[in-house]
């Protein structure tokens, strides 16, 4: 009876432990719409960007700290660029570039509510001249958003970036 107990706690303190690992940010999530970009599309820019270089993120270590890779970073970015009619239909078709560099990624440790603070330089090429505009952005999550930290993080990231995305784009209306 007593070693049948022990392996059902075991069992629930495995559940438990698998539970809590962490899990990139999800590009879905970080997709700046419509609706979150108050300031209109640049018409000059419609349909004439493509995504070059996106790098300075990191892969999640399931036991450690939810991180924002490249590939999700830059599938959130060509999708929000996409979404507000950037995003050129081809790459020929492309007249402008957009390279994005994360600079950093500040997270927490430990908290109830969890505040990032993300750092990205983008550059955009074409035309015959580039600009480099730098956006720094935070996103919170609060033990509303999820009990657990690990989860809490991640949205954390995620609304980090969509923020930073999100702020990008109204750097465009202006370009």
């Amino acid at each position: 009876m007593i070693s049948r107990l022990r392996a059902v706690l075991f069992a629930f303190a495995a559940l438990g432990l698998l539970s809590a690992c962490a899990s990139g940010a999800k590009p879905e999530a970080m997709v700046a719409h419509t609706t979150d970009v108050t300031a209109p599309a640049n018409p000059t820019l419609q349909g004439l960007m493509t995504v070059g270089t996106v790098s300075g993120g990191s892969d999640t270590n399931p036991m450690w700290t939810s991180q924002v890779d490249d590939a999700s970073f830059r599938q959130a970015l060509e999708d929000s660029l996409r979404i507000q009619g950037y995003l050129a239909p081809t790459q020929a078709e492309a007249r402008y570039t957009v390279d994005a560099q994360m600079l950093a990624l500040n997270q927490p440790f430990i908290g109830f509510e969890f505040t990032v603070t993300s750092s990205v330089e983008y550059r955009v090429d074409g035309g015959g001249r580039g600009r480099s505009i730098p956006v720094t952005a935070k996103g919170t999550a609060t033990f509303s958003d999820s009990p657990l930290g690990v989860e809490r993080l991640r949205l954390a990231n995620e609304k980090a970036i969509k923020e930073n995305i999100r702020a990008f784009l109204v750097e465009l209306s202006k370009f």
